[in-house]
């Protein structure tokens, strides 16, 4: 007969940092993460405290460019005119869908 661990006396696993802000970047709740993960109250708090740490050096999202957080780069942009955008088109009488083409800084929020 093999033995077989029931899933209720397993210990959780670790909690992977990855995996806590994956969670906390979509923008869940940090006790709704602890649950998801099946952290202890105490891992959950270490994790949240490197997820903050990462955040403040700017490594919080590893999908965003690095220059998004640069504030010397956004004064650059916007001495220049400001960044592209895309057009919007309207969808009856109170609706507005974002769509294709971008629009130049110059043409952004003026109409012809």
């Amino acid at each position: 007969m093999t033995y077989r661990p029931d899933v209720s006396t397993r210990s959780p696993r670790p909690g992977d940092i990855h995996d806590y802000a994956a969670l906390r970047q979509s923008g869940t709740h940090p006790e709704r993460v602890r649950t998801e993960l099946e952290l202890r109250p105490g891992q959950a708090r270490r994790l949240e405290r490197v997820f903050r740490a990462r955040a403040a050096r700017g490594e919080g999202d590893r999908q965003l460019p690095k220059f998004a957080h640069h504030d010397r780069h956004v004064r650059a942009v916007m001495a220049q005119g400001g960044f592209w955008s895309l057009s919007e088109r309207r969808i009856g009488r109170d609706g507005v869908a974002v769509c294709l083409p971008l629009l130049p800084p110059a043409t952004t929020g003026r109409r012809p």
